[in-house]
């Protein structure tokens, strides 16, 4: 495993996944430039503060404005051009497909499905050959689940994305990582969990509920090992495992007894 430092890009970085993500790179001496549209104050406050870091800046972002992204990947790789972007950035909502209005549904996929678009895009004209791009997808990209109509069909599409753009950057040298978490211990979850339907929450017990820090150090485990799909925690991985061998239909039929109970 390679834990030289290395220049690293990281959306959604002032929270969840996001901020442990970098807190890994930093204490490996990485320096680490977040991106967010939220306050970044405090995280680059606790990571500055992690003994003999790596360096550490922020610039705000909006990743569902591709101007906005381009702007400030612009500004951040004038210095120095990234050797890996991992875009964190998104956004969950859990209710019912009817209970999901037209503006809401629109949101969870201009900024998770879009927002990946709009980072790859952004992120291109500075990675070189040898650097890689990894997008924070979802078990909920590969399963479906109930009231996350517009959270899979968003998650689905990443997963997607980025099975073209490892095919279509490999002759460039650039690595291509998606990684599939389940459900992780973050402030967003912990918001989506005030209002989220009872059978979601039952459903996701099919693949558990990990630490942010166990998570995130699979999935840097995972993109320092280039590897293209990442899946954190062993639960997760066996429900992937069996939706892929059996067609999806032991999952389907598990997910439809869930709800219904």
């Amino acid at each position: 495993m390679n834990h030289s430092p290395k220049h690293v890009f990281i959306t959604g970085g002032a929270s969840g996944i996001g901020l442990q993500l970098a807190r890994e790179y930093v204490g490996s001496g990485s320096p680490v430039t977040l991106f967010d549209i939220q306050p970044t104050e405090a995280a680059l406050e606790a990571l500055s503060a992690i003994p003999g870091g790596g360096p550490v800046r922020a610039f705000r972002m909006d990743v569902s404005d591709p101007a906005s992204v381009r702007d400030a990947f612009s500004e951040a790789a004038a210095a120095e051009a990234p050797d890996l972007v991992v875009n964190c950035a998104g956004i969950c909502l859990a209710a019912p497909f009817e209970a999901t209005d037209d503006e809401a549904y629109a949101r969870i996929i201009e900024i998770n499905l879009l927002g990946s678009r709009h980072v790859a895009a952004a992120a291109l004209p500075h990675l070189r050959a040898g650097s890689q791009l990894a997008l924070i997808a979802s078990m909920a990209g590969l399963v479906g689940c109930y009231g996350y109509s517009a959270y899979c069909a968003s998650k689905y599409g990443v997963v997607g994305l980025a099975e073209v753009l490892r095919i279509e950057l490999a002759p460039r040298g650039v690595a291509v990582s998606v990684v599939c978490p389940p459900e992780v211990e973050t402030p967003m979850i912990e918001e989506e969990r005030k209002n989220r339907p009872k059978q979601t929450a039952t459903m996701k017990k099919m693949a558990g509920t990990l630490p942010v820090d166990y998570a995130v150090a699979q999935i840097r485990r995972g993109i320092d090992q280039r590897r293209f799909m990442i899946i954190p925690g062993k639960r997760a991985r066996m429900l992937s495992l069996t939706n892929r061998l059996l067609p999806g239909s032991f999952t389907r039929w598990l997910a439809s007894f869930l709800a219904a109970r």
